[in-house]
């Protein structure tokens, strides 16, 4: 793992396989959404678009240090480069420059782009996002109010104007499209988990090429938010088999399988690096770095005893994170 400002990982991702994250915003979380089950947890700054950006990761940095992670990074134990990170990557107005740069240096290995879809109504974001091999974008609500609960939008956001984009989308781009749906139970009673049908024939109408079913498994931005369980979750899937045939439907329960991550050189910083993108169970970030919990258990309690992250119990498991 390496301490560096656009780069962090490989993670494993049960969506992706051993995944080298692009981060191409600067923390804190910039994000059109403030999603209720965020793992990253509040939006610090919610805007409506990239012209709002106070600042963003310059072309020359992602490529600077992806040339630096590569060096001690296998190209050949990555299943994807995956721009995601501390907010919506598509704020970024250089993300397509940023992927056409990348691939001289990735050798073949696809890049992704995880989007919460909210821009996909313009053109200059299909246009980036179009250079991706795979896109997977969010959509979590059938109707307006739904989705005004769920996701907490910006300004002149709708879920009708995301629906559009993701038509237009789906016939302008050449890689692949996924949705990525996030189903939970409410203790408020706001959640979504009675809209599977709904959300499964507007799925039909966007024609992905896949549909992944996920539910929260990390420590939520809301406390209410709490996750379906595993029967539930095949239920629901179900019933997007049955409206989506041509589609890949696939569950948290069904992870990718990927290759064992080689090990690597881990330090206080480049756990840290990680934690500020996602929360990270211990053995999350041992696998992450190819090494054993005698190695990482130290260092994440001196990060906590720093102060400089924290443990949350979510259910059985403790996750970490970052508190800066």
């Amino acid at each position: 793992m390496l301490g560096m400002p656009s780069i962090y990982g490989p993670v494993p991702s049960w969506r992706l396989g051993r995944s080298l994250g692009i981060d191409v915003l600067f923390p804190p979380k910039t994000c059109t959404f403030d999603c209720v089950y965020c793992q990253l947890g509040p939006t610090v700054k919610k805007i409506s678009g990239p012209e709002e950006l106070e600042g963003y990761v310059k072309v020359e940095t992602v490529l600077q240090d992806l040339r630096a992670a590569l060096e001690t990074i296998p190209l050949r134990s990555l299943d994807y480069i995956t721009f995601s990170g501390s907010g919506e990557p598509t704020l970024n107005p250089m993300l397509g420059k940023m992927i056409d740069a990348m691939k001289s240096l990735t050798n073949g290995v696809p890049i992704a782009v995880l989007t919460n879809a909210s821009l996909v109504s313009r053109k200059d974001v299909r246009m980036n996002l179009c250079k991706a091999d795979l896109v997977v974008a969010k959509l979590d609500a059938p109707k307006q109010e739904l989705f005004e609960a769920v996701n907490r939008p910006a300004k002149n956001i709708t879920l009708s104007s995301i629906v559009k984009g993701l038509k237009l989308l789906r016939e302008e781009m050449n890689g692949r499209l996924a949705l990525q749906i996030m189903l939970f139970h409410s203790s408020q009673g706001l959640g979504n988990e009675g809209s599977s049908e709904a959300l499964a024939q507007l799925s039909s109408t966007i024609k992905p090429d896949e549909v992944q079913l996920n539910t929260p498994t990390r420590p939520p931005s809301e406390k209410f938010v709490l996750p379906l369980r595993a029967e539930e979750l095949e239920q629901a899937s179900q019933k997007f088999r049955e409206m989506l045939p041509s589609a890949d439907v696939v569950i948290r329960s069904s992870p990718r399988q990927s290759a064992p991550a080689e090990k690597r050189r881990i330090d206080e910083e480049g756990i840290l690096e990680m934690l500020k993108r996602r929360p990270c169970r211990l053995i999350d970030v041992v696998e992450a770095f190819g090494t054993n919990e005698s190695k990482v258990r130290p260092l994440i309690e001196k990060l906590v005893t720093s102060r400089r992250i924290i443990a949350v119990q979510l259910g059985d498991d403790i996750y970490y994170e970052a508190t800066i």
